[in-house]
Formats: C-alpha cells, structure tokens, sequence
C-alpha cells in the first residue's frame, strides 16, 4: 500500500513534466489576409509560417505566363507561391515532380486535380470560361511550398486550394 502512493505520486510528476511544452516566441508580424496579393484566410496562412519573428516580406516576379512570390519571415525563406501557364495535359503531380528536391506529392485527390505533403503542394486552377485567346491549349496550375520546415500536411491542402480557388476566382485566369 505504501509503495501504492509513492509510484502514483511518481507518476503523478512525470506525467506533469511530459505535458510541460517549451514556450514558442510569439510573433511580432501580423499574419496577412492575402498571400502575395491572392486572399487567403488568415487561420489558412498561419500555419505555414514561423511561430516566431519580427518581420514578414515578400518578394514578387512577375513573367509571361507565370508569377512567383517568395515570402520571408525576419530575412529567411518561408514559403514560395507560384502559378504558371502550362501546355495542357499536364498532371499535379508531374508539375508536383518538376521539383526533384521537394516531394510535394505526397497525397494525390481521387479527380488527379491536386497534390499534396507536409511541405506544400500543386493544384490545377479551374478558370472560367476557359482561356481561348492564348497560343494553344493551357492550364493554370499554382504551388505553394515551404521552405525549410514542415506544417501539417491537412492544413498545407486547406492552404493550397484556398489559394488556387481565389486564382479562379482572380485576373490571373483571365489572359490578357
């Protein structure tokens, strides 16, 4: 009986000490409504960067038929976004696999229209009514991808096709 109570008190403590978790600075940046110009929620934003820091920037680049954003949180890479024209046929996952130093293609939705991991993905943005007035057939697709570091990867598909439906919905579907 007296060992009863030492080994509950015991476990009592380790069980409190497992449950402590380190404290994550807090963020000094205000997490943005928009990411690189497209709406995104906020709660959908969150999670794919830093905990911590002062500062968040982006960087865009805008060509024919493309436009990257690279956001950084205190002067380090967080996450790139990107969307780019391409020759139709072309799959999530083969864009998914024109990066051969990110998998970004972890899970593969039953329609084939989108790809992702823990670390980003690709999705096809559906823009209505279809681009007639470009040189051929093309498709827009848009990739979000982390940089150095891992979010969950349910909240990394939250993120990427909220980001390729406010494409849809954006000029970037309509070609001039």
């Amino acid at each position: 009986m007296k060992y009863t109570k030492a080994v509950a008190a015991l476990a009592l403590v380790l069980l409190a000490s497992g449950c402590s978790q380190p404290t994550e600075e807090k963020r000094a940046f205000q997490v943005p409504d928009a990411l690189c110009g497209t709406p995104v929620p906020v709660e959908l934003l969150s999670p794919a960067l830093p905990a911590s820091g002062e500062r968040i920037e982006e960087e865009r680049k805008d060509g024919d038929g493309y436009f990257t954003c690279k956001v950084a949180v205190d002067g380090k890479s967080a996450l790139t976004a990107r969307w780019e024209w391409m020759k139709a046929g072309k799959t999530a996952r083969s864009v998914a696999y024109d990066n051969p130093y990110r998998d970004l293609a972890d899970v593969e939705s039953e329609d084939k229209r989108y790809v992702y991991s823990g670390v980003g993905g690709v999705s096809r943005v559906t823009c209505e009514p279809v681009v007639a007035h470009r040189k051929g057939q093309a498709e827009l697709f848009a990739t979000i991808a982390l940089s150095d570091r891992e979010a969950p990867a349910p909240e990394m598909k939250k993120l990427l096709l909220a980001y390729a439906e406010a494409l849809s919905d954006s000029s970037e579907c309509v070609q001039k």
